[in-house]
């Protein structure tokens, strides 16, 4: 009964983000619930049935085998779940949970979309201001996609995160320095050796560029709004800021919140024409060419959840949307799927062969 276990809990979460992207297509509120724990009891019966043929008796035996699981769920609603769906994502996050979606690269203007749906902001220019559309962020968006259309690529670099000013080498004992390896910190020699710094060993996401040189990958950088001639420039979020220190070679960027991209993939949601005067409208869509259908009668596709009595359901052989999909439950898995809801009640239980 693994596989068979496997293969629900799946079709649940998958159905569960769906819902909650429906949700929030029409402003209503949303909810999570994980599967805590599945409890399988097996039982197993045997039965005998005995007849007489025309030579002797004969003696049948059956066995049946049955399995009664009770399957607890916990409501996502403590404090550490909220903050995982209204935080930034980390950019290593971002950039691995787009490689979910690499095999549609090949689609024109692909890289474009997901760097904007992905990305509130870049180098100082958010999505929209004062309610409208920003071009400048359009402009940087299309410059980063460009790059990348045109040979730069993805790679985690290591570098030193220094914390706090250097001191004289000699003024770190052993002591020192086995507190400080147990705290994942560094000392780092400067000055020749004579001083040190305290420091972090991170990895970093960093744009590689293939040829700094080329006259487009200039212009590119400069749309972008950094600063041309190096080879590596590394993504930071807004967490990487230090005051009155400004890096031209950095690509600063906040990432959205699983939120906001619940949110923004409501847009994908194709309202019945009954609700059209109920469900908000959108400044601004990002073409990706996904589709949530709607019916009134339960579609085929195992992908389908019920809201406000009709049907929505993503179209099995529509294989861009039903990656879309799997790229949304990767997020959420990836996120907020292993928080505990810790201190949620009530506890709901139910037995599969109950009524």
């Amino acid at each position: 009964t693994h596989v068979a276990y496997n293969e629900s809990a799946q079709l649940t979460t998958a159905r569960e983000v769906l819902l909650n992207v429906v949700r929030a297509r029409y402003s209503d509120p949303t909810s999570f619930l994980k599967i805590e724990a599945i409890n399988a009891q097996f039982s197993i019966s045997e039965s005998a049935r005995a007849g007489v043929g025309g030579i002797g008796s004969e003696i049948a035996a059956t066995v049946t085998y049955s399995d009664s699981p009770t399957i607890t769920y916990t409501p996502q609603s403590d404090a550490a779940f909220y903050k995982s769906m209204s935080n930034p994502l980390e950019i290593e996050d971002v950039f691995d949970l787009m490689h979910l979606g690499s095999h549609m690269a090949g689609i024109p203007g692909w890289q474009n979309r997901m760097l904007r749906f992905m990305f509130s902001s870049i180098n100082g220019e958010a999505d929209f201001r004062d309610g409208k559309r920003n071009e400048v962020y359009k402009k940087r968006i299309e410059a980063l996609a460009q790059l990348v259309d045109n040979g730069a690529f993805l790679q985690q670099t290591a570098e030193w995160h220094y914390q706090g000013d250097s001191f004289e080498k000699d003024q770190v004992s052993a002591e020192d320095r086995v507190i400080a390896f147990d705290r994942g910190l560094y000392f780092i020699n400067e000055e020749g050796g004579d001083r040190v710094r305290m420091a972090l060993y991170q990895l970093v996401a960093t744009l590689i560029i293939p040829d700094p040189s080329d006259p487009a990958v200039i212009e590119a950088l400069n749309k972008l709004g950094v600063q041309p001639g190096r080879k590596q420039y590394i993504f930071r979020p807004p967490s990487h800021l230090v005051p009155g220190e400004n890096d031209p070679f950095a690509i600063w960027v906040t990432p959205r919140s699983l939120a906001d991209i619940l949110i923004i993939s409501g847009q994908f949601v194709s309202v019945p024409v009954a609700h059209t005067g109920i469900v908000r409208s959108y400044h601004e869509t990002i073409d990706i060419p996904v589709q949530i259908l709607n019916s009134e009668n339960e579609p085929e596709s195992p992908y389908r959840v019920q809201h406000r009595g009709y049907w929505f359901y993503l179209n099995d052989s529509h294989t861009t949307s039903r990656a879309f999909l799997e790229f949304l439950v990767g997020l959420y898995q990836s996120r907020v799927g292993s928080r505990q809801a810790l201190g949620a009640a009530p506890q709901l239980v139910l037995p599969i062969g109950g009524n």
